[in-house]
């Protein structure tokens, strides 16, 4: 049953971190190009390199479960922009990047991450668990169209495609036959989507914005899973 999966330690093998290579590969790619441009007025606004933190809101969250209110999660990208016609305010930005959410828990789990209809069910009574988190990772290529006005206030409304490149679950507490905590993690999870699509919007001044997204297909198949809809809320930083 559950108590067996938490009990058992899962020694997973050395994997590389593709999250953390593409952030570090984004983040430096666009400093190596603007350092290159001698940071002139003209490259800033070629390029733009962003980071998003923010909470997700789940949209049909699995009721069985306690699902905790807030989830922090993140994003980064780089996108090469374009004036739009002989506007100085409006450009069009297209770019990649990486996209994160995540889901905390307080007691629940995935019963079978390999089952044909993915379940969230409370542990085992035995076990005393401190939080639990889903997490899927998605390769995104984000596009926005973005207005810019002369005193730094901006406006942009924009679309993502996600492709899912990473899953995993992560198990944090311990059980009263042992007292010491555990931390159990288990990865590739069935019945996921392959892909996301997210409308986004960002509003701030300079390099601070608020930003929402939102999901609009199911993280899991349909009738293979709970129909949940990540929306985001939160704030997005522009270093340049």
């Amino acid at each position: 049953m559950i108590c067996y999966i938490f009990v058992k330690k899962f020694k997973l093998k050395n994997m590389k971190r593709l999250p953390l290579v593409l952030v570090l590969v984004v983040l430096f790619s666009g400093i190596r190009y603007v350092r290159a441009q001698s940071l002139t007025e003209s490259a800033m606004k070629k390029v733009t390199i962003g980071l998003d933190v923010f909470t997700d809101v789940w949209i049909n969250a699995p009721t069985s479960v306690d699902i905790r209110a807030i989830h922090p999660s993140a994003n980064t990208y780089l996108t090469y922009n374009f004036i739009v016609g002989n506007s100085k305010n409006l450009t069009f930005g297209i770019g990649i990047g990486y996209g994160n959410h995540n889901m905390y828990s307080n007691d629940g789990v995935i019963e079978d991450i390999k089952a044909d209809t993915i379940q969230f069910v409370p542990v085992d009574g035995d076990w005393n668990m401190k939080r639990s988190k889903f997490s899927v990772g998605y390769l995104e290529f984000p596009m926005e169209l973005r207005f810019k006005s002369q005193k730094g206030f901006k406006v942009s409304v924009g679309f993502k495609l996600g492709y899912l490149i990473d899953s995993k679950e992560k198990y944090v507490g311990s059980t009263e036959a042992n007292g010491s905590t555990q931390v159990i993690k288990r990865k590739r999870i069935a019945q996921l989507n392959t892909f996301s699509y997210s409308p986004t919007l960002r509003l701030g001044y300079k390099s601070f914005n608020l930003f929402f997204s939102y999901g609009l297909g199911t993280v899991f198949r349909v009738d293979h899973g709970p129909q949940l809809h990540p929306m985001s809320i939160g704030i997005t930083l522009t270093p340049f």
